[in-house]
């Protein structure tokens, strides 16, 4: 699959255009409004520059990986996909519910590919803790706890990032819908309600955020998200009522992880495995693991309903 590539930040540069190309996949055009890092990369790439984004999307390749500010999220990818482009995007998918349920209809309107880059999917622990759920190894799951923080403070906050109308949030679009979407991916999609409390209270470029979901079964899940706490035991905990499974450092970009059920070792995971990879493998690929549109949606309601819960102090139906 040939790839167009909007905007060059690190995440961009460091993971996901080594992951395109090692896959197999070229990368054909560029668009930054970096004129001197657009060329400077698209040289190194063998690909097309363009300063301008309507001239971009005119060229002929078939998807485009996004990781524009979050605010310029919605505009990028419905443009795409007026284009006639697949679209992988970076989280949050928006800014608003009603613009990513925009990209889900004109996506499968335009009978094109829409997924959001939730690496976690493809941790290789992932399919061993669902093996031993499914096979009643902790009993019936109850409750799960994931934290993902870092003590980061002033983490891009002189830029987009610190801008509320911009980045959409603080820790909870950095990290905290990855901490989300992994409960979707394991527990399902049927979230009920969120309770939530963050810090600063109110502020939308928040430091801390906790959530609590309630899923339709009973199910519970917790996420914590911080740049003011240590990374100490980014761990994924999953108590049952018959045992218990954590994968420890579970909440990372690279792999180096523990997986313990019932308080017995039953696997260790390295760096072999690639994430981003796999990620874009499945894209151009079935789409068997990749967040889709419904959980694009599902993750801009869980973000968006975690601060107004966190605002307001009440339960917001989900």
């Amino acid at each position: 699959m040939d790839f167009g590539i909007i905007s060059l930040g690190n995440h961009a540069i460091s993971r996901m255009i080594p992951a395109i190309r090692g896959t197999g996949s070229r990368i054909t055009h560029v668009y930054s409004t970096d004129r001197s890092k657009g060329e400077r990369i698209s040289k190194e790439l063998g690909a097309e520059y363009s300063s301008e984004l309507g001239v971009f999307l005119k060229k002929s390749f078939e998807a485009v990986y996004i990781s524009s500010p979050n605010y310029l999220h919605f505009l990028h990818a419905k443009m795409s996909f007026e284009s006639g482009k697949s679209v992988l995007l970076e989280k949050p998918a928006t800014l608003k519910v009603q613009d990513t349920e925009t990209l889900s209809r004109t996506s499968k309107r335009e009978g094109l590919r829409f997924a959001v880059g939730f690496h976690l999917r493809f941790h290789p622990a992932i399919g061993e803790v669902k093996r031993s759920i499914s096979s009643g190894l902790i009993g019936e799951p109850r409750f799960a706890f994931g934290k993902w923080t870092r003590n980061s403070p002033d983490y891009d906050t002189t830029i987009w990032r610190g801008k509320p109308e911009m980045a959409g949030g603080g820790s909870v679009v950095g990290i905290g819908v990855h901490v989300f979407d992994s409960f979707v991916n394991l527990f399902g999609r049927e979230v009920e309600s969120v309770k939530a409390y963050n810090f600063p209270k109110c502020s939308v470029v928040e430091d801390t955020m906790h959530s609590t979901f309630d899923f339709r079964n009973g199910f519970i899940a917790t996420a914590l998200s911080s740049r003011l706490i240590s990374s100490d035991s980014n761990d994924l905990v999953i108590f049952g009522n018959e045992g218990s499974i954590i994968v420890t450092n579970f909440y990372s970009t690279t792999v180096s992880s523990k997986l313990f059920v019932n308080n017995k070792l039953l696997g260790e995971f390295d760096g072999k495995v690639d994430m981003y990879a796999e990620e874009v493998k499945d894209f151009v690929g079935r789409c068997e693991k990749i967040a889709g549109p419904e959980e694009a949606l599902l993750s801009t309601k869980m973000h968006l309903y975690s601060q107004e819960s966190a605002c307001t102090g009440k339960s917001v139906p989900v």
